[in-house]
């Protein structure tokens, strides 16, 4: 049994120009951050999430490009896409997905994930959620992850994933084409900041090693040239990609920088696109934790086939599965002949076609099929070549009459095979939406609340935002010296926010800030002991609250009240 990597690739074929059409058409330059494609340089910080910013990013992008909000009011949450990816073991024994998936918990943000595993929550439509409701904290985990199985399939956030890609690497045009369609693409190459040019631009070792850092294209340049920023080893010929990082807007050209097309870290570029509305769509699955391979211990394996039993009345409208390089793919719906054979009533609707790559794709069929609750169906996917089928292991969990293969003639169950787990292929069904009850998450100071309630049938919410309270600060009190200055601070009766100014001896208000870096001017031993408290608080990024605070505690100047 050969087992592959998880590789999606990208299909432009019929709906898409060949590149041999499109390629005259694309401009040498382009950089989709200029269009209002692309939202704001965000900062990872101390945690190894580079490839959930660099996902979520696209996935913003795609959204935008689509319509459906700008790259000010587009903000979905990294913290959350990393948890259930890293966290992404199903334990309700009435979902298809149970038992699928490994689950860490804790301190796990510096474990680093890449897009691929990022992938397996991505496709069970669980993966985006709104960065107000899951904020990112780059240098504490105090408000990021622990977040419940609720929150998982009721994330507040009506966004799931459409197609996720993999280019080859060889055809930059076809990247190109991705991104004037969808604002951006994730890359992942050897990032070392040794090598770090003073705009932005990173010349990585002259070895060929593995990759660790993802960030996003969002542009490029075909006539760029090295300008004495990389070795010829780096960059044999010009051209780079415009790449936005996630190191924050301090970094490099505003957070951007340049990545050389020839640079021979790159590992893996993909794309990923998104499905919104507001229509009541559940998918139908038993892969939560996709990890494929070609069987090889059969001859042919033309067909495979897995076996649904409706949850609600509703309509069959769309069909998704994983495909690997030059197949023809076509995708059959079947109603249950009451005989167990996948195939043995009446073909009920097809979608398929001609696939060049490697890829997961969800295609509309050719007509709706109306579903009854209980009524068993089969979606059943023929390939011209090699099929894709999950891998078995302690991470899956297939059971018997869920998925088969066909072959010596005749449909096996696949749950009999030691090696084989279920097929990648997976129906979309429609119907109405069934809300249950209502919860509440109350405002705190500075978040927003809500009340929500969720569709029983696809997951989607209706939800009230509650606006955040406000602080409720004390009086007032004075707290100390700092050099010439008084310091006051007043604190929040809610959640314990302190505010600190200065006052000089006229009574006029000075900001901590100035008071503090006259005191780092003085060569007293207040001075210097300030230095270097600053420094070190400073290296870790706190914000300026925590910061004075952590300063005037430590020099003995700060009274709590």
């Amino acid at each position: 049994m050969k087992k592959l990597l998880i590789t999606v690739t990208a299909l432009f074929s019929a709906l898409v120009f060949a590149a041999t059409a499109f390629a005259s058409a694309l401009p040498e330059k382009y950089n989709a951050a200029e269009k209002g494609y692309v939202t704001p340089v965000k900062n990872q910080g101390d945690f190894s999430t580079c490839a959930a910013f660099s996902t979520v990013s696209c996935l913003e992008s795609d959204y935008i490009m689509q319509g459906y909000g700008t790259k000010d009011n587009t903000d979905f949450s990294e913290a959350y896409l990393y948890w259930f990816s890293i966290n992404n073991y199903w334990e309700d024994e009435n979902s298809r997905y149970e038992g699928d998936g490994f689950a860490l918990g804790g301190d796990v943000f510096s474990i680093g994930l890449n897009e691929l595993e990022l992938f397996s929550s991505l496709k069970t439509d669980t993966a985006i959620a709104y960065e107000k409701d899951f904020p990112y904290s780059p240098y504490t985990t105090a408000n990021m992850g622990d977040y419940s199985e609720i929150e998982r399939v009721s994330s507040g956030c009506n966004i799931r994933i459409k197609d996720v890609v993999t280019f080859d690497l060889d055809d930059r045009d076809a990247v190109k084409q991705w991104v004037l369609s969808h604002g951006g693409a994730s890359v992942m190459f050897n990032s070392n900041q040794f090598y770090h040019g003073d705009n932005g631009t990173v010349a990585v070792n002259k070895l060929k090693i593995i990759s660790n850092h993802a960030v996003t294209i969002v542009g490029w340049d075909d006539n760029f040239k090295a300008q004495g920023k990389f070795s010829e080893l780096v960059m044999s010929k010009p051209g780079a990609w415009y790449c936005k990082n996630s190191w924050g807007p301090d970094w490099g050209d505003d957070g951007y920088f340049w990545l050389p097309y020839s640079d021979p870290t790159i590992m893996s570029i993909m794309g990923y696109s998104v499905a919104v509305g507001n229509s009541c769509e559940s998918k139908y699955s038993y892969n939560a934790l996709p990890d494929y391979t070609a069987p090889l211990v059969f001859e042919t394996i033309p067909r495979t086939a897995n076996r649904f039993t409706a949850d609600t009345d509703g309509v069959i409208e769309k069909a998704a599965f994983y495909t690997f390089a030059d197949s023809d793919v076509s995708i059959t719906a079947y109603k249950d002949n009451g005989d167990g054979v996948p195939d043995s009533g009446k073909a009920l609707a097809t979608a398929g076609g001609h696939y060049g790559a490697e890829g997961y794709y969800t295609e509309k069929l050719s007509n709706p099929v109306k579903i009854r609750e209980g009524e068993v169906f089969y979606i059943v996917a023929e390939y011209s070549g090699e099929i894709p089928l999950e891998n078995a292991s302690s991470l899956t969990n297939s059971k018997a009459d869920e998925s088969y293969i066909y072959y010596d003639g005749k449909w096996h169950d696949t749950y009999d095979d030691y090696f084989v787990g279920n097929c990648a292929v997976d129906a979309i069904i429609r119907s109405d939406h069934k809300y249950g009850e209502t919860r509440r998450k109350d405002p705190t100071c500075t978040a927003v609340g809500y009340e929500m309630r969720t569709c029983e049938n696809c997951g989607k919410v209706q939800r009230k935002d509650i606006p955040a309270k406000g602080h409720c600060f004390g009086e007032w009190q004075e707290s100390g010296i700092l050099g010439e200055y008084v310091m006051y601070s007043r604190t929040c009766d809610e959640c314990g926010e302190v505010e600190i100014i200065c006052k000089d001896s006229q009574g006029n208000q000075v900001s901590v800030e100035k008071a503090t870096d006259e005191v780092k001017k003085e060569k007293s031993l207040a001075g210097m002991r300030l230095n270097a408290v600053t420094a070190v608080v400073s290296a870790i990024n706190l914000s300026n609250d925590i910061v004075n605070t952590c300063v005037l505690m430590l020099l003995g100047q700060y009274q709590t009240h």
